[in-house]
């Protein structure tokens, strides 16, 4: 069995979208973990954002890249709006982990910030910047 260039494409984004879901998903995994002993809610939103950080930003950029840079009509529309939807929904989970690092951390606040920065605000700006490109890219241009 073979595959062509646009299905080998349309694959490697969907591999990178289902590894960010993976990544979202241990979060989730990790708060019902937290639920069997003595928890807070400072502790369940620290488990449920722990893997929100560049790397989750990295794969869901280099997912939009991978559409952008193909010729025109070589990724389905239904991959480009999954796309798009995990683009948005990492720059929301990053906004969150950055606040919920520098409102609830127990650290002083020059860590929060540096713990801020790598984590949830990466991932904010490299998920905002991939849904950017994607709702303002011209496939005519």
């Amino acid at each position: 069995m073979s595959i062509s260039r646009d299905e080998a494409r349309e694959i490697a984004i969907v591999g990178l979208l289902a590894t960010v879901g993976l990544r979202i998903g241990a979060g989730v995994f990790q708060l019902i973990d937290e639920l069997d002993g003595q928890w807070t809610v400072r502790s369940l939103l620290g488990r449920l954002f722990a893997p929100i950080g560049s790397t989750v930003g990295i794969l869901t950029l280099g997912a939009v890249l991978l559409i952008v840079l193909s010729p025109s009509g070589s990724v389905t529309p239904g991959v480009v709006r999954a796309c798009r939807r995990v683009a948005a929904l990492v720059t929301l989970f990053g906004v969150a982990a950055s606040f919920h690092t520098l409102g609830l951390s127990y650290s002083d606040t020059l860590a929060k910030l540096w713990f801020a920065m790598i984590n949830g605000l990466a991932a904010a700006t490299l998920g905002g910047t991939a849904w950017w490109i994607l709702r303002n890219f011209d496939g005519d241009r």
